[in-house]
């Protein structure tokens, strides 16, 4: 079997390296996972990394910030906030492509050309006529 000890200062429980399952204080890992491990054998001075344990390692998950919920008059209040916010954004819009719509009807029809007015009359002259 495995004649590893090692004493981890501070930590009340401790867990297996391997599964996670709490065992007695002094062993590395449990029964399950030493009769497991028993079947293929380590040579000695095998070089081994193990994970590093306490408080710091335990509590290392991440967990996901979640906003707690607010006071119905708080969420009341936010979505009118946000209803403000969008029917400005809007009406600023429809300004804008009325705006836009408006200028773009005075160059059109500043540069429109009446009918008749794109062509050009071609008289001749005496200097031409002589020839």
């Amino acid at each position: 079997m495995y004649n590893i000890a090692i004493v981890y200062l501070g930590v009340s429980s401790v867990n297996c390296l391997k599964c996670g399952r709490e065992i007695e204080e002094g062993q590395v890992f449990c029964n399950d996972c030493l009769v497991q491990m028993a079947k293929y054998p380590v040579k000695p001075g095998t070089a081994v990394q193990l994970p590093s344990r306490g408080s710091a390692a335990v509590s290392k998950k991440v967990h996901s910030r979640r906003r707690t919920k607010a006071a119905p008059e708080e969420q009341l209040k936010a979505l009118k906030k946000r209803i403000r916010i969008l029917s400005a954004l809007l009406s600023v819009c429809v300004v804008l492509l009325i705006v836009l719509s408006v200028v773009m009807l005075r160059y059109m029809s500043a540069n429109r050309l009446l009918p008749g007015q794109n062509y050009s009359a071609v008289t001749t002259t005496a200097a031409t006529e002589g020839s």
